[in-house]
């Protein structure tokens, strides 16, 4: 069964439809495909984003069926039987200021091999210049980053050891043990007291980057200093406050 692309104002009609609740939902479940595309409220809010997101489902549309089908035709050449491909996209709000909206993105696929693989990503959109900015972007030096290089290394490690055991040996793979570098991290600012100020922020690393597929994502979450505010640009810093201890 072929999945028929959804256009622009079909997908307007799977909105929910209250004034004060337009996130998105969609999904679809085939012998070749399953798709499932998610965004919320806040970002159906912007023209530009949800333009992006649908086209976004339209291609998955078109390639996870593909994926299925040929993926199918391989194993059942070879005795096995028809799989389905999968494409999940989970985008969520993690905060909102005035001027800055702050997205999670949780992607999922399955094309095939031994497990699904994912990873979670950030979209910081500037409300005022209309276009999505890097986290980076917020501050006056490359350099101010650093300072959330310690603390975040240690929560990093400590969490590590929780989920690994007394018993656990260092892996062959270096980077299961080290710390990662910020560029191959997701740096997601957060609202945790919901007023709309961000006060965290988030730094995920995906499976495989700071350990075992097994160990799963490592999320760590790091408070908003007065330090950290300091070194932004000025026409941000009313987006963010210290986190309250």
């Amino acid at each position: 069964m072929k999945i028929p692309l959804i256009a622009p104002a079909a997908i307007a009609m799977l909105m929910a439809t209250s004034a004060d609740d337009r996130h998105f939902s969609y999904a679809s479940k085939t012998k070749y495909a399953q798709i499932d595309f998610t965004w919320s409220t806040e970002a159906a809010a912007v023209p530009a984003l949800v333009r992006r997101f649908q086209a976004e489902l339209r291609k998955a549309q078109v390639k996870t069926p593909q994926c299925g089908k040929e993926e199918s035709a391989i194993r059942i050449k070879t005795g096995g039987e028809a799989i389905a491909c999968a494409t999940t996209v989970k985008i969520a709000t993690m905060g909102q200021s005035p001027r800055l909206l702050s997205l999670s993105r949780e992607n999922w696929a399955f094309t095939g091999g031994a497990h699904g693989n994912g990873a979670t990503t950030g979209l910081l959109w500037d409300r005022a210049q209309g276009r999505e900015i890097s986290f980076a972007s917020l501050f006056l030096s490359t350099n101010s980053l650093s300072q959330l290089r310690g603390p975040y290394c240690r929560a990093l490690d400590a969490e590590r050891n929780k989920r690994r055991g007394v018993d656990y040996q260092k892996s062959t793979i270096t980077e299961f043990d080290t710390c990662p570098k910020f560029s191959d991290l997701a740096l997601i600012p957060s609202d945790s007291a919901h007023d709309g100020k961000f006060d965290q922020v988030h730094l995920i690393a995906a499976p495989y980057l700071a350990g075992s597929y097994a160990e799963g994502e490592y999320d760590i979450a790091l408070p908003v200093t007065r330090q950290l505010i300091a070194a932004m640009k000025p026409e941000y810093r009313a987006s963010f406050e210290a986190q309250r201890q």
